[in-house]
């Protein structure tokens, strides 16, 4: 049996708080539970950034993948972080801890922000849709 792969989103890909409803990228996905990784979270534009450096927690949201190759290959493109962007990309994908509610730690798939951080500001909660609630 094939091991099982594990995505951790944590901005615009995270399911909407109202309703629930996952991002169509996610379809084929199975939503696990919610998540952290460690780290920071900066706003980029309209969409966060978290690099795998800090003290802080990252929060998100853990998924299974059904179908790894397809997912991440789309995931890849809407990141532009493929051979048909130029570099630097301004995500790279890698896999990294992240941890359950229950203290359960897995290895999951995530994109990290890979420019530069100067300017940006750092979303100090972690939570990017925490971010948008006190925003608006």
């Amino acid at each position: 049996m094939n091991k099982p792969h594990y995505l951790f989103v944590y901005g615009t890909l995270r399911r909407d708080h109202q309703n629930q409803i996952q991002h169509p990228f996610l379809s084929t996905c199975l939503y696990i539970n919610d998540a952290s990784m460690r780290g920071e979270l900066f706003a980029i534009d309209a969409y966060p950034g978290a690099i795998a450096a800090g003290t802080t927690l990252v929060k998100g949201e853990l998924y299974l993948m059904q179908d790894p190759e397809q997912t991440l290959s789309a995931l890849d493109i809407y990141e532009e972080c493929t051979a048909q962007f130029p570099e630097p990309h301004e995500y790279m994908r890698r896999e990294l801890a992240v941890s359950l509610p229950d203290g359960q730690t897995i290895s999951a798939w995530t994109y990290l922000y890979n420019r530069p951080l100067t300017g940006l500001k750092r979303i100090d909660c972690g939570d990017y849709l925490n971010y948008l609630q006190d925003k608006s």
